[in-house]
């Protein structure tokens, strides 16, 4: 008898046995893209089976440019390149280490740059080092390529952090 209680209690405690599998987290990013641009992204993370994940995210961004008048950034141009936008990403598993996996991110986004509104697509590499708190530290590889306005191609390194919840 208590041999079968001990594997009915196994067999229903082990349903579920992929580590990271629906785990929730909030997400922080900044860094630098290619041309003259400040980049700043939140998110919400919701990890699948097998490493892959689903990121909805916002985020906000400054495209600098030289003042025609002074001939430098000047402080009254640097923050009229702003521009918003957000969207949905997927991100599938390329590489599990012991601490950390690599993940290619693909997905949609919209959002508006001075004024004239944008569709676009997001792809890149992920990097994540998963410290034993559970708390992640993220290198993000990132190209945009938009439509419908003069910004069409971004692309650049962002770091970040993760947080569980």
């Amino acid at each position: 008898m208590k041999k079968i209680l001990l594997i009915l209690v196994c067999a229903v405690f082990s349903v579920k046995g992929f580590a990271g599998d629906g785990d929730h987290y909030f997400t922080l990013n900044a860094g630098f893209l290619f041309p003259n641009t400040l980049n700043a992204t939140l998110g919400y993370e919701r990890e699948l089976e097998y490493g892959n994940a689903v990121e909805l995210f916002g985020e906000v961004g400054n495209r600098w440019r030289k003042d025609p008048v002074c001939g430098k950034v000047c402080k009254d141009v640097f923050w009229k390149g702003y521009y918003w936008d957000g969207g949905l990403l997927y991100k599938q598993r390329l590489v599990r280490y012991k601490n950390g996996l690599l993940r290619f991110r693909l997905g949609p986004q919209f959002g508006a740059d001075k004024g004239e509104y944008f569709l676009g697509i997001e792809g890149g590499f992920e990097y994540n080092y998963i410290f034993p708190s559970g708390v992640q530290f993220s290198l993000v590889q990132k190209n945009n390529v938009n439509f419908l306005h003069g910004d069409t191609f971004r692309n650049g390194l962002l770091i970040g952090i993760k947080i569980p919840f």
